[in-house]
């Protein structure tokens, strides 16, 4: 096997994607790299979901979106569209060498849980490993009655993923405990509950608890980039954010 690196970041130690000729090892199935949501493995930041022709993501500072075509192993990715947020050095040069790469992406294949993008002469351009909200994760906003906000100063909510299914953490005052399952970028949330200490400071901690609380059960969907979690509605708003906790 000849390893490959093809991308290196101008001024950065970080390479986009380092594979290897895999002699047809990878087992692909005609959708097999869809509806997951892929983090690439190195650097940490840009991800990708390919959904029904649509593939979207983060390039580590903004979002994009752009039309995809699958046949068989052949892979093609349209013109890519993405917000304009200014980004600081690296994630400039990430960003840059992440969509060079997109671009010319011609072929993809899977091995297990890692999705690798090759060009046109079959060299890997971009890994990616399966997304996962397993961890543990400490909440930036949740979603409140007519808004999503940041927590109330001096107070920390969290989520822990764990294995088997289940939720806990901190909700700001009580902890609490709920079943979580994923399915590809699919998560559901149920049997929320929580002890019951009341809480007087600092003004607005209780409402502000019961509004992430009665949230959690309406994430239908999730994206994992790089340290950041959020959970989505079935529409694509936000149920909460995270960053992960070190």
């Amino acid at each position: 096997m000849i390893a490959r690196c093809l991308i290196a970041l101008a001024g950065l130690a970080a390479v986009i994607g380092c594979g290897e000729d895999d002699g047809g090892a990878a087992a692909n199935g005609a959708s097999s790299f869809e509806d997951i949501p892929w983090a690439l493995v190195s650097p940490e930041g840009p991800s990708a979901t390919f959904t029904a022709g649509t593939v979207t993501g983060s390039t580590g500072c903004n979002r994009f979106t752009a039309s995809y075509t699958q046949d068989g192993d052949a892979l093609a990715i349209g013109t890519v569209a993405t917000t304009k947020m200014g980004c600081p050095p690296p994630a400039d040069g990430v960003e840059r060498s992440y969509l060079a790469a997109l671009d010319r992406v011609a072929s993809w294949r899977r091995v297990h849980d890692e999705l690798a993008l090759a060009d046109a002469d079959g060299r890997t351009l971009l890994r990616f490993r399966a997304a996962s909200p397993a961890g543990a994760w400490t909440a930036t906003a949740t979603r409140q009655p007519g808004a999503v906000s940041s927590p109330l100063p001096g107070t920390e909510i969290t989520a822990d993923f764990e294995a088997g299914g289940k939720l806990t953490g901190s909700a700001g005052c009580n902890t609490y405990s709920a079943t979580y399952a994923t399915d590809g970028a699919k998560i559901t949330i149920a049997d929320v509950s929580a002890t019951e200490m009341a809480c007087d400071a600092p003004e607005g901690i209780m409402e502000q608890e019961q509004g992430y609380l009665s949230a959690l059960p309406l994430a239908a969907g999730y994206r994992v980039e790089g340290p950041k979690l959020s959970l989505l509605t079935a529409e694509g708003s936000y149920v909460a954010t995270y960053v992960r906790t070190p």
